[in-house]
């Protein structure tokens, strides 16, 4: 068996993780939290596994070199790190709640390898790759975005467990106007060839937004609980419908050069039929509903299981803390030694490197609300996890977006 292989065994061991972790919140059986435990740490040694026999598979290709080259490899190098990183939290903080948040992205990591097409090919290093610096400026990046994506899995834990009050149904009513509003714009705008108009337009909004929640989210928590029902609904709609949109697309027999990157969408959000479209928005505005309404019922269900909200925003800050030195020094400091030497320049301003510049930036905003402002609590919580969506573009948007010099990076 191939590494290929095993790296769909571990696929498999943490979607069974990630049920499990589930299952114990809901049932509240010590037996099928130690079986989550269990099957977490299987997973993680197929993993490793996996990991060493694509080493190896590339010596055995004539080309010799570490796995965290392309999209691929940097995806299985994340998730690894990322499992690793809980299971440290869980043995260290004696509790398994943190599990049901963080499997479902290890889980989704994976998976999304195989839904996106993404190439499994051990190819040769381009030459702007063929560095002893490969090592260290990937495992410490990725290293750093695994922690960082830990801390927002808490940060999320910790928003909903200091809401005691949804707030008035007003405030969700007025949020599902504001989505529909600028959906329908944004259809309009595209069609009119405004589509960066558009997206400037939602960038300056969410923005303005984030900015609120962090100078006033601790005197206003229903704002912030519909900022956490947003996230939460938005990642759960996109999911879904682009598991809907994978599964009509295997259906529809295209030839081998059509892959799914180049259709993502097009049955659903995208669909030339606009019914099609609205019913898909409608079903995540009706996810955000539910989110809305039922969330509390979750803080009640995970309060016996989790440390206090004090311990939950120290965790974050130490996540946070090493991510944040990992990241500048191996990601930023240590990039840009190489890129001058593959490149002739410290600084480019390609797309990648001002997204992690812009990351970077994010959270050392954190850090210094912590230490000199004495900020903690509430809106630490909100800028980590702004912080991560900084990452997710950094890592996947820009690489399945944008392009530039770190376009070996993509599909």
């Amino acid at each position: 068996m191939d590494s290929s292989t095993f790296f769909t065994f571990a696929t498999l061991f943490y979607l069974a993780a990630m049920i499990l972790y589930i299952s114990f919140l809901i049932f509240k059986k010590e037996a099928v939290g130690m079986a989550a435990s269990g099957v977490t740490y299987a997973g993680l040694a197929i993993q490793t596994l996996a990991l060493a026999l694509r080493w190896i598979e590339s010596y055995k290709l004539g080309i010799g070199r570490v796995p965290l080259s392309n999209l691929y490899e940097s995806l299985v190098f994340f998730t690894w790190s990322t499992v690793l990183i809980y299971l440290i939290v869980e043995y260290r903080y004696k509790t398994r709640a943190f599990g049901a948040f963080v499997m479902p992205v290890a889980f989704l990591a994976l998976a999304f390898i195989n839904v996106a097409d993404i190439s499994a090919d051990i190819s040769p290093l381009v030459p702007a790759l063929q560095s002893n610096w490969l090592l260290y400026h990937v495992l410490m990046s990725f290293i750093g975005y695994a922690l960082f994506a830990v801390a927002f899995a808490v940060s999320v834990l910790y928003l909903l467990m200091d809401t005691e009050d949804r707030g008035p149904t007003g405030n969700l009513y007025l949020a599902l106007g504001v989505i529909a509003s600028v959906v329908a714009l944004g259809y309009i705008l595209t069609g009119m060839g405004a589509k960066v108009v558009f997206w400037l337009g939602v960038g300056v909004l969410l923005l303005a937004w984030f900015t609120y929640l962090v100078v006033a989210g601790a005197r206003n928590r229903s704002q912030v609980y519909l900022f956490w029902s947003f996230c939460i609904a938005l990642v759960a709609g996109m999911l879904l419908f682009m598991g809907l949109d994978y599964v009509l697309f295997q259906g529809r027999h295209l030839p081998a050069e059509e892959t799914f990157k180049k259709h993502m969408f097009e049955s659903t959000f995208l669909s030339s039929s606009r019914a099609v479209a609205v019913l898909c928005w409608a079903g995540v505005l009706a996810i955000f509903y539910v989110v809305w309404s039922q969330g509390l019922k979750l803080r009640t269900l995970l309060k016996q299981f989790l440390p206090s909200p004090e311990h939950l925003d120290d965790l974050t800050y130490r996540m946070i803390a090493i991510g944040w030195l990992l990241f500048g020094v191996g990601g930023l400091a240590m990039g840009a030694v190489w890129a001058n030497s593959a490149w002739g320049t410290y600084w480019s301003w390609d797309p990648k490197e001002t997204w992690s510049l812009i990351t970077w930036f994010i959270y050392s905003l954190y850090l210094h609300a912590r230490f000199v402002r004495g900020w903690k609590g509430t809106q630490m919580a909100v800028i980590s996890a702004v912080g991560f969506m900084g990452v997710i573009f950094t890592y996947l948007g820009v690489n399945l977006v944008l392009s530039g010099l770190h376009s070996y990076g993509g599909l």
